[in-house]
């Protein structure tokens, strides 16, 4: 895979390779799923705090089959609703999404909405990678002042973890130059940097 390393001319900064990949191997799925085990642990107390600030916490707490059928259910609900912002994100930037499984660095099965050949503007493709998380979380926390809030913790806790990766991909997006142009794959990011040519320095003087 390129990287942005090259040569030098004509006085200008490094040359960027025109085009770019981002494909995350098993490494970091393994990291990934670290992280989000990580963000899991933590979002439960804070997705709960709303029930602590209600006063319903404590006391007794029985579990019933049905509740966690319900709280299984509530997760894949959310999961598919994340893709589905993504997927709505990506028709509104002129894409044609599509939807599927998959599997990170083929060791983490994962769901994916993606929208190969089209190219989006770096904050386009920001906003599609962070929308889901910050949409149903934020929502969800608001939700959990409602008497819902014992079937939607753990399922928002699970899904926030779950975002970790649209983060790293995030993050990597945001090492790539404003006027980078972000084509998703369904295991990764294509970058194209149009001429090839990034300014990173002022022509020396003659």
């Amino acid at each position: 895979m390129p990287d942005h390393t090259g040569s030098t001319a004509s006085g200008l900064g490094p040359e960027l390779p025109n085009v770019v990949e981002w494909r995350p191997g098993r490494s970091e799925a393994i990291t990934w799923n670290v992280v989000g085990l990580l963000v899991t642990l933590i979002s439960i107390p804070g997705f709960a705090m709303p029930s602590v600030l209600r006063g319903l916490a404590g006391g007794s707490v029985s579990i019933s089959l049905g509740d966690v059928v319900l709280v299984v259910g509530i997760t894949l609900l959310l999961v598919i609703g994340h893709e589905g912002i993504h997927g709505m994100l990506m028709r509104g930037f002129g894409a044609r999404p599509r939807f599927g499984a998959t599997l990170v660095g083929r060791f983490v099965p994962a769901l994916y909405a993606t929208a190969a050949g089209h190219h989006f503007s770096r904050s386009q493709y920001l906003a599609i990678a962070v929308a889901p998380g910050l949409l149903v979380s934020g929502l969800g926390l608001w939700a959990c002042f409602g008497p819902w809030a014992g079937y939607l913790i753990l399922p928002l806790a699970l899904h926030l973890g779950g975002c970790v990766g649209d983060g790293f991909a995030a993050w990597r997006v945001l090492k790539e130059p404003a006027s980078t142009q972000c084509e998703d794959l369904i295991d990764g990011i294509r970058f194209h940097h149009g001429s090839g040519v990034a300014m990173l320095a002022p022509p020396a003087p003659d």
